[in-house]
């Protein structure tokens, strides 16, 4: 089986790196899996659409690590199942988005998803319609999920879409912080509930307890120490050789 890692395409926007003839001639199929580091943004503000069409129709899994720019006014409605061994949403066609902390096995590897970023850009955005308070996970099942991560054996794989916030500032050259007050009074959420994942995230960068880490939110292309933040680039691995190559648009 191989992967294909894919940071953010944004709807339609930034979709033209996978509709490259390089990604068509690796000849991906119903054998293989595209996991998608978040900001699919597919259907965007509609039950519906022509990019969601085009995603459901692919021959490979697709699996989802849900960002902050997602439709979650839909996803939330959409049938929760099982899949892969862990629970997810049936998103129509090979699409899957695991819940936040689900280990997911393919190819005889495991891959453990947090999913979820902030958008600070949420003062531009209309609740329920392009932003959603659940692109943040509350504080205490966000403490829940990385205590529960520390009891188990590490992934091959640690699939996030915000990464480490101590990663982040070294590699990026800029500071994150919590969401402001006037973010949790646009979400209409009780302040201070929500758990930023990059800060949460530190926990287990800083205890060195993963193999390999993929990542976008940041439209960066860096793969440092066992991390690969993605946005440009894609990575293809083999299950079977371990052989991994970056596939450029």
């Amino acid at each position: 089986m191989r992967f294909l890692f894919v940071g953010d395409t944004h709807s339609h926007k930034d979709l033209d790196k996978l509709r490259s003839p390089k990604v068509s001639q690796l000849g991906l199929g119903r054998r293989d899996a595209l996991i998608h580091l978040g900001d699919m943004g597919a259907p965007w503000r509609a039950d519906w659409d022509q990019v969601l069409a085009w995603w459901q129709e692919l021959p490979m899994k697709v699996i989802v690590c849900l960002g902050n720019h997602e439709n979650y006014g839909w996803i939330i409605r959409q049938p929760l199942i099982r899949r892969f061994g862990c629970r997810g949403f049936d998103l129509g066609g090979n699409i899957f988005a695991p819940l936040p902390g689900e280990t997911a096995t393919l190819g005889g590897k495991r891959f453990w998803f947090y999913p979820g970023g902030l958008s600070i850009d949420f003062f531009w955005r209309q609740l329920g319609v392009d932003v959603f308070p659940e692109e943040l996970l509350t504080k205490p099942r966000a403490e829940e999920i990385i205590a529960a991560y520390f009891k188990r054996r590490t992934p091959d794989y640690l699939i996030s879409h915000d990464g480490p916030r101590s990663f982040v500032e070294a590699q990026f050259g800029f500071s994150l912080r919590v969401p402001p007050e006037s973010y949790y009074e646009h979400m209409k959420t009780a302040p201070h509930s929500r758990a930023h994942p990059a800060f949460m995230l530190d926990r287990i960068y800083a205890q060195g307890r993963y193999k390999k880490w993929f990542f976008g939110h940041h439209h960066q292309d860096v793969s440092v120490g066992g991390l690969s933040c993605l946005f440009h680039q894609m990575v293809l691995e083999d299950s079977r050789s371990g052989e991994s190559r970056v596939i450029l648009p």
